[in-house]
């Protein structure tokens, strides 16, 4: 079992099915829970509830986007599906249609079918980040669909073009040169359904000899044919769909006639012993399997009730089958409703203790359910009540997985949005998966954000006026600056604090150097819940020199420590929650700028245009949160900012002491957006979420004056920024001597 890592984008947030084994770990509901399905030879994409939720799916070590014929694509791109694997860093893709069909238990692993050249047809293939792409190949010159892998990742099976249209069943294993062909059970097609986790059995549906009927297939590895699992005794087709992880139990469905024309669908389950056994239903003539045990002891589904004698109408009710002592034949339980008309399993954890599913109240509304034998069937939110969470309303609309272990439940909110509850001795709750990731990323943005921010002002705010600062041959000058301000992003808003002390020295006639040391302080709300203060302390050494004219050139650097504390908060159920964490960032940056000194002058007024490109690079410790019922892990974040700035400061000269001063600037940066964040919600998934779009262009400009008293000169302006990475409002002061 693996774990699964969440993906967030900026057009859409999407998640696949899940769900785990007693780590939490998720599995891929493509898989069925363990017992290894796929609802369709051709198409993972059916009626199955869970596959509602395929989108994107990841594992441990890869991201990986499941595209499938109806599926959006990525955008910018036209005609093409690609997989974005390993943080999006590599793209799985043949450069022409590549579909995913399903992934090996540790998510290391994709087997689909992909266009190798540009008017080829289709070839089953198998990925690993290790070995890329290896074209399984086809039995003939057609087409080629891999279905489904094992959990090793050794094994594939799926369906290859035969002849006219015609497909075949194939298996195939790592080290093998071509591909086994299963053959048919009479007639001229076979395709397959599902491979079990030990690679060693093929399920399926084939034709017989007798026109437009098929049966459910077995086989294994070393058998000679595939075996039929026939029918029930007065049924003419059967399909077979979930295959226990031993390959030993297959479960799917067939049709008895009964007393209809043309006959009803039941649950069937086979095996070598028993062969196949109709699971029955609840009173109705119809049963339907959604999943299964590990094993394949137990069975969980929707079958036909009675007729009501008040209503003369039937309805369905979430079943649970279990196996007798003698292995073959068994019991079908009804497990009632929330109080209404229908109920429907939908899931089963790994030893079939745990049911989850749909079901309605008297009210005709449905909620998530999960039953045990000991409480029956309550809604999801009155099992988390029961164990001290605090939830006001019902707001699951139903529960698509279970965790191996009956303590994780995930599905959708009447809202549409994706949750996922659990309860475990550290914590428990229910989270709006979209509404916790944003608290995820709105977390991670100041963690870079907030060093490059602070770098950028310091360079051109606290030191960016070099030409106020220069200096003769052998003059020295010391000061103390300050900027006050608030900023308000898309993320957070509050107020920052930036002082220095500085030393300058006239090293040659036009060469001025300068070094300052000082001190950041943040202190901001985030705008999902929470707060961070960032407190760190800098040095910035620069020199100006005269290169031309009145033409100057000043060169600069910069570097930070310091320390993130940060505050999350996020909805547990109706309640607000906090995990709180901290981290250390180091920040280092460069900057050039030209200025034109005086370049034209007005009276008393004296102008200078300038231009400047500066880069600053961020790093972030990865670090974990305590306390709150979803704490979570981050990784290390990095991430870096390239801003031109072009603009003309002004000095107007008032009287001898004093001088007013004004600004004007236009920037741009070069990055589109920052870096995206990695992580794990502590025993629930691993994520990995895109950056936030920030904003290229802006203007700041500022007002203020300088004035000559005490033996130096202090200083005070005002600067406004639209959206950008400078603060939307800060005040620079300062106060300098030179001697």
């Amino acid at each position: 079992m693996f774990m699964q890592k969440l993906t967030c984008h900026r057009s859409k947030t999407s998640f696949a099915s899940l769900w785990a084994t007693s780590a939490l770990s998720i599995v891929l509901a493509l898989q069925a829970h363990s017992a290894h399905s796929s609802e369709d030879g051709f198409n993972d994409v059916s009626n199955d509830l869970s596959i509602a939720l395929l989108n994107d799916w990841t594992g441990s070590t890869t991201v990986v986007k499941l595209l499938n014929t109806t599926s959006f694509l990525p955008t910018g791109t036209s005609g093409y599906a690609t997989y974005d694997v390993d943080t999006a860093s590599t793209i799985i893709s043949t450069g022409y249609y590549t579909y995913g069909r399903a992934l090996n238990a540790d998510g290391t692993v994709v087997v689909g079918n992909a266009k190798f050249s540009a008017d080829g047809g289709y070839q089953a293939f198998i990925w690993s980040a290790a070995e890329g792409f290896t074209n399984i190949g086809a039995l003939t010159t057609g087409d080629s669909y891999a279905t489904d892998v094992s959990g090793d990742g050794m094994a594939v099976a799926g369906q290859v073009e035969y002849s006219n249209y015609e497909y075949r069943a194939f298996y195939w294993q790592k080290g093998n040169s071509s591909l086994t062909d299963l053959g048919t059970l009479g007639g001229s097609y076979s395709t397959v359904r599902a491979i079990s986790a030990d690679g060693t059995t093929v399920i399926g549906n084939s034709d017989t000899a007798t026109s437009n009927v098929y049966h459910g297939f077995v086989w294994r590895v070393g058998d000679a044919a595939m075996t039929d699992i026939g029918t029930l005794s007065d049924g003419t087709y059967s399909s077979a769909t979930m295959v226990s992880d031993d390959g030993l139990v297959v479960v799917g469905s067939a049709n008895t006639m009964g007393n209809s024309t043309y006959g009803y669908s039941r649950a069937i389950r086979w095996t070598d012993a028993g062969g196949i056994i109709d699971l029955g239903t609840l009173g109705g003539n119809y049963s339907y399997a959604e999943a299964m045990s590990n094993d394949g002891s137990v069975i969980v589904g929707e079958a036909e009730t009675a007729p009501d004698v008040n209503t003369d109408a039937t309805y369905y009710h979430a079943y649970r089958w279990s196996v007798g002592t003698d292995g073959i034949h068994g019991t079908m339980s009804d497990l009632g409703t929330l109080g209404g008309n229908y109920s429907s399993a939908y899931d089963v954890n790994a030893d079939g203790m745990v049911v989850v599913g749909y079901a309605e109240d008297s009210n005709d509304t449905g909620h998530g359910f999960r039953w045990t034998a000991t409480d029956g069937m309550i809604s999801v939110e009155q099992w988390l009540r029961n164990n001290g969470v605090t939830i006001t309303d019902d707001f699951t609309r139903n529960a698509i997985k279970v965790s191996d272990d009956g303590n994780v439940v995930a599905g959708y909110t009447n809202g549409d949005s994706y949750y996922i509850a659990r309860v475990a001795t550290v914590s428990s709750g229910i989270i709006d998966l979209p509404q916790y990731l944003n608290t995820i990323s709105s977390t991670a943005t100041p963690r870079v954000s907030q060093p490059l921010g602070s770098a950028n002002t310091i360079m051109f705010g606290a030191q960016g006026s070099p030409m106020r600062d220069l200096l003769k041959a052998g003059q020295r000058s010391i000061w103390g600056t300050v900027d006050t301000g608030y900023d308000n992003n898309d993320t957070s808003d509050g107020g920052l604090v930036l002082g220095d002390f500085g030393f300058g020295y006239g090293v040659a006639d036009g060469i001025t150097a300068r070094i300052s040391a000082g001190g950041t302080y943040t202190d901001q709300d985030l705008d999902a819940g929470g707060d961070f203060q960032h407190k760190g302390w800098y040095v910035s050494p620069e020199v100006s020199a005269n290169i031309a004219g009145d033409i100057y050139l000043t060169v600069g650097g910069y570097y930070s420590r310091g320390k993130l504390d940060i505050k999350r908060g996020y909805l547990n159920g109706s309640a607000m929650d906090y995990s709180s964490g901290d981290t250390d960032t180091e920040t280092w940056a460069g900057k050039i700028r030209v200025d034109w000194l005086n370049a034209f002058t007005f009276g008393d007024s004296a102008f200078t245009p300038y231009a400047a490109l500066s880069r600053a690079n961020t790093k972030s410790d990865g670090y974990t949160e305590t306390g709150g019922s979803f704490p979570a892990i981050y990784d290390e974040s990095k991430d870096h900012s390239t801003i031109a700035r072009v603009g003309v400061d002004l000095v107007h000269t008032l009287t001898d002491d004093i001088r007013l001063l004004g600004r004007a600037e236009a920037d741009y940066r070069f990055e589109k957006e920052t870096t995206g964040t990695s992580g794990e919600i502590i025993g629930i998934s691993s994520f990995d979420l895109e950056g936030q779009d920030v904003k290229q262009f802006w203007v700041r400009a500022g007002i203020g004056a300088e004035f000559d008293v005490g033996g130096g000169t202090a200083s005070l302006m005002v600067n406004a920024t639209t959206e950008g990475d400078d603060p939307n409002v800060w005040v620079r002061s300062g106060w300098k001597v030179n001697f």
